[in-house]
Parts: structure tokens; sequence; C-alpha cells
């Protein structure tokens, strides 16, 4: 389907679903390289993203170690990771009755991704089954 154009909106939202997406390793390297999540691959028309979450995603009770999470975005190609923002992320202790940590990284303006770029993610702490976190995009597709 092709892009609004006058004015423009977005069509439809871009979420990968977060299970695929779960952050399993650390990354201290802030220059794109290491291992990075891929959240979002640019559609046809290009796409815009106005935040990401992280949420830790542990399945027992546990704390989590503090950390940084990084948000990357790569060039049309799908290539060249650059650094676009990063957010300290506090540890905290998931129980039946509090909930894990988490924090967000609200863009002052929003990302407008061109079609073949792709948003990817790191956190730069990872000790075990505790340190798991899902990164979700707010986004959609034009």
């Amino acid at each position: 389907m092709a892009a609004n154009t006058s004015p423009i909106f977005i069509l439809q939202g871009n979420m990968v679903p977060t299970s695929n997406n779960r952050i399993v390793t650390a990354n201290t390297a802030s220059d794109g390289s290491g291992t990075l999540y891929t959240i979002v691959t640019a559609g046809t028309d290009g796409t815009r993203i106005d935040a990401v979450r992280f949420r830790n995603s542990q399945a027992t009770a546990a704390a989590s170690s503090n950390m940084v999470h990084r948000v990357f975005l790569t060039d049309a190609s799908g290539t060249n990771p650059t650094l676009v923002g990063e957010v300290a992320t506090a540890a905290a202790t998931r129980s039946t009755t509090a909930v894990g940590a988490t924090s967000i990284i609200t863009f002052d303006q929003p990302i407008i991704m061109k079609s073949g770029q792709l948003l990817r993610v790191c956190q730069s702490v990872y000790a075990g089954v505790q340190d798991q976190f899902d990164a979700i995009a707010y986004g959609a597709d034009y």
C-alpha cells in the first residue's frame, strides 16, 4: 500500500514481537560493534519511531544488574550503526508483588527511518537470566 502523502500519516504499527528480540548478551561498545538486536526494520515507505522501552523479562524473582541500554540506527543498507540514544537502567528485584527494572528512551524528535534501515539495541551488562530484557519500539510504517 502506498504511503499517505498529503498530509502524511502512519498506516500501520511496526513492532517486532519482543520474545524474538530478548537481549541475552552484554555489549559494552558504543560504536555499534558487537552483538546488536534488531527491533525494527523500516517499511517500504519509511517508518517513524517515537520511543524504545526496555523491560526486564526474567522468569523468576531475582535482582537485575545496573546497566546501560543503547539504541542504534543503521544506514539504508542495514549497515554502519550509529548511536542515537542510551539510557541507564537501575537494578530492581522482580517478584510477585514488584515489577522488574524498566526504562524508556523517548526521542525529542522522532526517528524517521528510510526503507532498509534497522533500529538495533544492546545492553552493557548480562550477568545471567536475571538480566534478560525485552526491547520494544513505539512506531509505525508510512
